[in-house]
C-alpha cells in the first residue's frame, strides 16, 4: 500500500487565492458518449475558479476517487494537472490521473460500483463526464517520495511531481504544459537550487537552468 506523509505544514495551498489562474481560458470539454455515458460540458474557467476554494467537480471525485481506494487498500496516487493544482500552481486541466499498479481490475470493479463507467480501450473510467486515466508506472517512471494527502487526495509529493513534469518536458517539444507547470511549482513554491538534490541526477541541470531563468526575469521587472 502507499506511504502517507501528513506533512504539517503544507503550502499547497497556503497562498491560492493571491495566484493567477494559469490559462484559464472558456475552453470547454467537448460533449460525447464514452461506454453509454454522456459527457456534459466542463467550463474550464468556471472549475479553475472552484479550486481556488477547493471545490469544483475534479476535485470532487478525485477525493472520492482517493477514499475508495484507501478503504480498499488499493496502492495508487493522483498525478497530473490535478496533482499540480494541489501542490499550490493553480491552472486548468479537464482530467484526474491516476497511477496504480496493474491489474487495473481491482480498481475499475471498485469504481463501477460506485456510479463510475469503465472504458477498458482507454484505460480509464468516468464520472460526470470527468475522466479518470489509469497510468501504469512505467509511463510516469519511479516514484522515489512518499505519497502526501492533501485536501483529502493521495497525491505524488512535490519531488516526483517535479520529476516526471521536468523529465516528460525536456523530452517531448509537445508537452510544453509541463515545462510550464515545472515553473510555476517553482514560483509559488520560491524554490531554489538547492532543491535540486531531491530530484533525479540527471534533471539537475535543467532544474537549475530554470531557477536561473525565473530569478533573471523578476530582477528585471
Amino acid at each position: 500500500m502507499v506511504a502517507l506523509e501528513h506533512p504539517q505544514k503544507h503550502r499547497g495551498w497556503a497562498s491560492a487565492r493571491g495566484l493567477p489562474i494559469a490559462d484559464a481560458s472558456a475552453s470547454v470539454m467537448s460533449s460525447g458518449t464514452v461506454t453509454g455515458q454522456t459527457t456534459h460540458p466542463v467550463n474550464l474557467r468556471d472549475e479553475a475558479l472552484l479550486m481556488l476554494d477547493r471545490r469544483g467537480a475534479l476535485l470532487d471525485i478525485a477525493r472520492e476517487v482517493s477514499q475508495l481506494m484507501r478503504a480498499a487498500g488499493i496502492p495508487g496516487v493522483v498525478i497530473g494537472g490535478v496533482a499540480v493544482v494541489l501542490h499550490g500552481f493553480v491552472r486548468t486541466t479537464n482530467d484526474i490521473d491516476i497511477v496504480l499498479q496493474p491489474p487495473l481490475e481491482p480498481l475499475a470493479d471498485l469504481l463501477t460500483a460506485h456510479g463510475f463507467t469503465f472504458d477498458r480501450r482507454r484505460r480509464e473510467v468516468v464520472k460526470q463526464g470527468v475522466p479518470v486515466p489509469l497510468v501504469h508506472p512505467e509511463q510516469i517512471g519511479a516514484l522515489s517520495s512518499k505519497a502526501v494527502e492533501i485536501e483529502g487526495i493521495t497525491t505524488v509529493a512535490l519531488a516526483d511531481l517535479i520529476n516526471m513534469k521536468l523529465r516528460s518536458g525536456s523530452t517531448n517539444l509537445l508537452r510544453a504544459q509541463d515545462l510550464a507547470d515545472v515553473i510555476g511549482l517553482i514560483r509559488h513554491q520560491r524554490l531554489t537550487s538547492e532543491f535540486a538534490r531531491h530530484l533525479d541526477k540527471a534533471l539537475h541541470p535543467a532544474f537549475r537552468k530554470l531557477v536561473r531563468m525565473i530569478r533573471r526575469e523578476s530582477s528585471e521587472r
